[in-house]
């Protein structure tokens, strides 16, 4: 027997993580002439790949979060939960932290945060429901590449 989809719960989990990045995303300011003026190091994508991965990032984490959403009520449950908001309510601070106020060093120590509670929130959805895990991981890699990216703007800005 299959678990039938419910929508609300699944369109809430996605409107809070896709509504938050593009929030973040407004308060940034002019996100992409600022990242066009940055020293940036070789590794560094073009604008338009954030326009592209974050969107498909934020889908992911929100269908974990859906499935995570939808288990049985327990303190497993909220804490997982919790994790998962509090990291994500961080990583929306990170935009405007980084682009419209210029604090790459700060950013990157507010991205290296958000890994680590990102980290222990996968930790904790994986234990719910094993699925969540390769929703969570592209996140993970890809909060690994922000960092250095970040590092490595901040060292050259």
């Amino acid at each position: 027997m299959t678990a039938q989809i419910r929508a609300k719960p699944l369109i809430a989990s996605i409107a809070l993580a896709m509504g938050g990045g593009f929030l973040s995303n407004r308060l940034s300011g002019d996100v992409k002439g600022i990242y066009q003026t940055l020293n940036l190091p070789w590794f560094a994508p073009p604008d338009w790949v954030f326009a592209v991965v974050w969107p498909v990032l934020y889908l992911l984490i929100a269908a974990a979060y859906y499935l995570v959403m939808e288990s049985p009520k327990g303190e497993a449950r909220t804490q997982a939960m919790t994790f998962y908001l509090v990291q994500l309510f961080l990583n929306f601070l990170w935009s405007p932290l980084f682009f419209r106020w210029g604090a790459y060093a700060w950013a990157f120590r507010l991205l290296c945060t958000i890994f680590l509670l990102a980290l222990a929130t996968i930790i904790c959805f994986a234990l719910i429901d094993r699925r969540t895990l390769w929703l969570m991981t592209p996140y993970l890699v890809w909060l690994v590449f922000a960092m250095l990216l970040n590092k490595s703007i901040a060292v050259l800005n």
